[in-house]
């Protein structure tokens, strides 16, 4: 898939106002196809892993994400790296593997599972993903509630400009770590291509952390507290 997918995703769930849906394993998958599945990941049954430029996110004032930041749509960072039986069995239909004659493909698909929780570059690789996408949830969160300080209702005024350019010129320093980042991936990626299970896991935890909408802002169940309440 092209980079501008991504870009045309974010912009418009931004400008829609509506936070973006998070690609969790909950979700369904992808392919109605019923695909035959089974092990030994033989190199002869495996699909040719399709290597894609990351897709960017083009953020400016236009384009902030809703919510505050904090968290994405799952409580830690440890969350990325889970599969339940829904992803589970995702894994295996987007994975194409031929497994008819093998009735151990499920454990061979667990330890799939494990060759990427593993890998010290790739986590490092998604936890610093993770923190870029905190970092703009903090803009855009930063830049409404100096917003909300300046702003006329009924007229653009000059401090909200001046509040334009000071978040236009932290965008693109966001921006610019995030290219930079996302340029490594395909390399990253690489050490999966022989596995099909591996590299399809590998892409649904990218998945997760571009498609998290940053968090709400939460109260304890007791609610707010107010010091003048007796």
């Amino acid at each position: 898939m092209d980079s501008r997918f991504w870009t045309s995703l974010f912009l418009c769930a931004a400008l829609s106002g509506a936070a973006i849906p998070q690609a969790s394993a909950q979700s369904k998958p992808q392919s109605t196809t019923p695909i035959p599945a089974s092990l030994p990941l033989h190199p002869s049954l495996l699909p040719q892993a399709e290597f894609s430029k990351p897709h960017r996110r083009i953020y400016d004032n236009d384009n902030l994400l809703s919510g505050r930041s904090g968290a994405l749509a799952f409580a830690d960072f440890s969350e990325v790296n889970d599969c339940d039986r829904n992803c589970f069995d995702q894994i295996h239909q987007l994975s194409r593997v031929n497994a008819a004659t093998n009735s151990n493909w499920k454990r061979e698909l667990l330890r799939s599972l494990d060759t990427v929780r593993n890998d010290p570059d790739w986590q490092l690789y998604l936890h610093q993903l993770y923190d870029l996408h905190l970092r703009f949830c903090q803009i855009g969160e930063d830049k409404r509630e100096e917003l909300s300080h300046v702003a006329d209702p009924h007229n653009v005024t000059s401090g909200e400009l001046a509040v334009d350019d000071k978040y236009d010129a932290k965008f693109r320093q966001a921006q610019t770590s995030l290219e930079a980042l996302f340029s490594r991936q395909h390399s990253l990626q690489q050490k999966f291509a022989a596995n099909a299970y591996s590299f399809q896991f590998s892409q649904l935890q990218v998945s997760r952390i571009q498609n998290a909408p940053c968090a709400q802002p939460r109260y304890t169940a007791t609610g707010p507290t107010n010091a003048d309440d007796p």
